[in-house]
């Protein structure tokens, strides 16, 4: 692992422990976390939302309930559509809302992650996917996706913003 990628686990702990107090929360709301970054935050994981010139980049999606939602606290910072959504692993709080995201955006994971989805029966896996590492470019703004190892699932992605200095960890990193 790169001595950057350390240094931002390390000092950018994002949305995962900075923010999940507020998951206990009914309904989901959005925090912005730095310039063009924002959280919804809600009961199970929580969804980072990266702005950019030519549409938004979500990290996570919940559950299917959730999709009317999570739109209308996007639109809530942006008038463009979602263009991508990188699942952090298979587990429904964090891909089933995959099942409405599949048509209108791109849909990318981790291999094993959209395995697991497969083996499980889970609608919509992405029809993109990573063995290492990949990235997203879009409005001029870069979102790297990471697979460093077997953590909470064998599929697990880190998600780092190059230009924020910010990771999104998905269930990598919880609030004990």
């Amino acid at each position: 692992m790169s001595n950057l990628i350390r240094r931002a686990l390390l000092s950018s702990v994002f949305v995962a422990t900075a923010l999940t107090g507020a998951q206990a929360q009914s309904s989901l709301t959005i925090e912005q976390v730095k310039d063009g970054l924002y959280a919804i935050i809600g009961s199970g994981g929580n969804v980072g939302v990266r702005v950019t010139p030519q549409g938004v980049i979500l990290i996570d999606d919940k559950f299917p309930r959730n999709f009317a939602e999570i739109q209308e606290l996007v639109s809530s910072v942006s008038d463009l559509p979602v263009r991508y959504v990188l699942n952090t692993h298979h587990h429904g709080d964090h891909s089933g809302g995959n099942v409405e995201y599949i048509d209108i955006s791109e849909v990318i994971a981790h291999q094993n992650a959209r395995d697991n989805m497969v083996r499980g029966n889970q609608d919509a896996p992405p029809r993109v996917v990573f063995t290492d590492q990949t990235a997203v470019y879009l409005g001029g703004v870069e979102v790297r996706a990471f697979y460093m190892g077997r953590g909470h699932t064998n599929g697990d992605a880190v998600i780092y913003f190059p230009d924020l200095r910010t990771v999104h960890g998905g269930d990598l990193l919880h609030r004990l």
